[in-house]
């Protein structure tokens, strides 16, 4: 049996993704170059209207945060892993849409 292949979140949110990453090359430029292949788990579903885009399964550890801003203005939230190499959910706070488009 295969697993089933999650989109990129870079498939889902396109613009997202790039603004994610070209906000937190400044600040880590490896973990920039992550953001185009990090897979899409679905939105945090603790609220119906949670801003949070997981990018890591559910439950994964992620005692890391960076802000992302834009002209003084914070933007999102980033959650990362312990050694800081991946990002496990991404908190939007700039009030973009974030409805999952249909297949």
């Amino acid at each position: 049996m295969t697993a089933v292949q999650l989109p990129r979140l870079a498939e889902v949110f396109p613009g997202l993704a790039t603004e994610v990453t070209e906000l937190l090359v400044d600040e880590d430029a490896r973990l920039a170059r992550t953001i185009q292949d990090l897979r899409f788990y679905g939105r945090c579903t603790c609220t119906p209207t949670c801003p949070v885009l997981l990018t890591a399964p559910v439950g994964s550890p992620s005692p890391g945060i960076i802000v992302l801003e834009r002209d003084g203005e914070t933007i999102a939230l980033l959650n990362f892993d312990p050694e800081q190499r991946s990002v496990t959910g991404i908190e939007v706070l700039d009030g973009r849409d974030l409805s999952v488009p249909s297949a």
